[in-house]
């Protein structure tokens, strides 16, 4: 069922062109991808789509009744007009307000019935149970469980759930208005950027909350992993024009490149053949075969001319060249500890990087990745451990807050500054590489966006010949084009790399091991390091997840069977006036073996438990579980070590 459809929309500022006879149609059950590069008109085209643009040319059509639920870029929670109000209720206000006036209203009328007299009684009950019947089909009772369940899957710590929104940082009152988002119950959901802000639990999350929604999304990121995921169609963005296909982003990467392939061949075999028309006519309009060049020129006239295929989209090119070659280890960390606040980030880390390893650090917000890149770099000092920095090396540190750039200086003295021997002509092209224009070469930093400051960044690191990089999320600032040229990069680079990121597709890439931050059961920090990238880290952790699923199917067929046995056996045996017959104490003997077997079964389970809290892939959902089965565990050890002691007692 198409949801909502654009036929053939034109749309400019001012004099560019953002769309040209573009069409899309959203189809309900549908995820979309939207991609193109940064400036190519995405936002714009989720504003369309959502009615809160009118097209300069062409027609926006949507189902009666259909209603969209935007989420842009720069989209927040605030408090709203009641300014008491906090995160939890701010959400809640936002995402389920038919929920919350249903209940008020029938408060309401639970009073008003109580009191009303008996001839208006009946009213009020009827009334009563129609918005009874409405809160039961907008499954009104488990709202505040599924509020509950987004906040948390998104990251939100439970403490900031109380808090006035307004004293929230951006990232998370970015997060919470993401939730209210996804608790909207808008038959069409368009998302800027969503996997901003997000860790990489909290994308996982995202991704099988979108994969279980019904409706139609329509999703612009950057994030290639995520991408791949989520979307059963893609719709690219270039030159101002819209192309739709089937499949992921690695679906359309593949497709598209064969389809241009096919296009580009089209057309200059047509155009060889025009080529050859246009000399037959010029070499026999004046000769024995005018009448023939006559024809032909007539026919070509006619003919519809191939237009010459769009070029994809271009990205910039670079070599990250050390200037010399460092000792063979760049870092020796012995028992590192750092504390935020009364929290510690981490203790007693230990860490050897060796020249030319890439180590990709990853966990959730705020546990320490980049506090321990500023360590590694000298600028932050630990609490307790030490860093021994290797022979001859020459540390770049990728901050993502982009302290390496100057405000004051233009793009053009940033540049100088770190290449001094090159010509005016050298740096402007340097710069047009990276998508300075002659527009933008004598422009303060202090006037960059942050995606231009990202990239004078990455430019700076580039000419200052690092032989070992510290890059804390080099991608936030760059569109797709730009990641993918910084990664091919630095699979070129024979540094050193450590890595933060949360971008699943990059860190495949580039890391070869990775450093998990993580928390254990108690919500205490942990590190673990992997030797292997983000994909066999994956498959090493859909494994475990298996294997425990195995185990818990295992124990409850087990506990089936022994269903029967835990049922002869009492509680507690009838306490016995007089010696114990032999049949009496051949039962108690079966019950004692059964205990031990129970008690055994059990202390296992709890190794496999515990194994799975020393786990650093373990999710939190799980870690909680498995918390919550060792108390019951030792309950039920507990128990049966009584039953034993008591039927030996019996026999003696």
């Amino acid at each position: 069922m198409s949801l909502i459809s654009l036929q053939n929309v034109d749309f400019d500022f001012g004099r560019e062109p953002i769309l040209r006879g573009a069409s899309l149609t959203l189809l309900e059950g549908e995820r979309y991808a939207l991609i193109g590069q940064n400036g190519a008109g995405k936002s714009t085209l989720l504003n369309l789509i959502a009615g809160e643009l009118e097209a300069h040319g062409g027609e926006r059509q949507a189902a009666g009744g259909v209603r969209v639920r935007l989420l842009r870029q720069s989209s927040s929670l605030t408090a709203g007009p009641d300014a008491a109000l906090n995160v939890y209720d701010t959400v809640a206000a936002s995402a389920f307000s038919r929920e919350l006036h249903l209940e008020a209203e029938l408060a309401r009328l639970a009073d008003t019935l109580a009191a009303a007299p008996p001839e208006q009684a009946v009213a009020i009950a009827h009334e009563q149970g129609r918005l009874q019947a409405d809160y039961e089909h907008r499954d009104g009772y488990t709202w505040r469980a599924r509020l509950e369940q987004a906040l948390a899957g998104l990251g939100l710590p439970q403490e900031a759930w109380r808090r006035n929104p307004g004293v929230l940082s951006g990232g998370e009152r970015r997060r919470a208005a993401l939730a209210a988002a996804l608790l909207d119950d808008a038959q069409v959901l368009l998302l800027d950027e969503p996997t901003n802000h997000l860790d990489l639990d909290a994308c996982e999350w995202l991704e099988q909350r979108l994969l279980r929604r019904p409706g139609a999304v329509l999703v612009v990121s950057h994030d290639r992993w995520f991408l791949d995921r989520i979307a059963t169609r893609t719709v690219h963005l270039h030159r101002a024009k819209l192309t739709a296909w089937a499949g992921n982003y690695t679906a359309w990467l593949r497709n598209s490149a064969e389809q241009r392939q096919r296009d580009e061949s089209a057309w200059r075999k047509h155009q060889e053949r025009v080529e050859k028309d246009e000399d037959f006519i010029r070499r026999n309009l004046a000769g024995q075969k005018t009448k023939q060049a006559q024809s032909r020129r007539k026919q070509l006239a006619k003919e519809e001319r191939i237009e010459r295929p769009v070029a994809g989209p271009t990205s910039f090119k670079f070599d990250l060249v050390p200037e010399r070659e460092s000792g063979v280890t760049a870092f020796e960390a012995t028992g590192l500890a750092k504390t935020y606040g009364a929290a510690p980030l981490f203790e007693g880390l230990d860490l050897r990087v060796a020249r030319g390893e890439r180590l990709g650090v990853v966990g959730l917000n705020g546990c320490g990745k980049s506090t321990l890149l500023k360590i590694l770099a000298g600028s932050v000092i630990p609490e307790r451990g030490r860093v021994v920095v290797g022979h001859n090396v020459d540390l770049g540190l990728y901050d993502q807050h982009l302290g390496n750039v100057t405000d004051r200086n233009t793009v053009l003295e940033e540049l100088a500054s770190v290449w001094p021997a090159a010509t005016q002509g050298e740096l402007r092209s340097f710069a047009g590489a990276f998508g300075f224009g002659a527009d933008m070469i004598d422009r303060p930093v202090g006037r960059l966006s942050g995606g231009e400051r990202g990239r004078l960044s990455l430019m700076r690191l580039i000419k200052e010949g690092h032989n070992t990089l510290l890059l804390d999320e080099p991608t936030n600032h760059l569109d797709i084009g730009g990641r993918e040229a910084l990664e091919e990069a630095l699979q070129e680079f024979t540094g050193t790399l450590v890595v933060v990121t949360h971008d699943r597709s990059f860190l495949d890439r580039i890391a070869r091991r990775l450093l998990v931050f993580g928390r254990d059961a108690a919500g205490r920090a942990t590190t673990a390091q992997f030797a292997g990238g983000w994909s066999e880290y994956v498959a090493r952790r859909e494994e475990a997840a298996a294997a425990a699923a195995a185990r818990a199917a295992e124990a409850k067929a087990a506990a089936g069977r022994n269903a029967s046995v835990r049922a002869t056996a009492p509680a507690s045996a009838p306490s016995a006036e007089g010696p114990l017959s032999k049949n009496e104490i051949r039962r108690r003997q079966e019950w004692i073996e059964q205990a031990e077997a129970e008690i055994a079964a059990l202390e296992e389970e709890k190794v496999r438990l515990l194994a799975e809290l020393a786990d650093a892939g373990t999710k939190p959902e799980a870690r909680v579980a498995a918390s919550k089965r060792i108390v019951e565990a030792e309950g039920e050890i507990e128990e049966w070590m009584g039953k034993w002691e008591e039927w030996s007692r019996e026999i003696s």
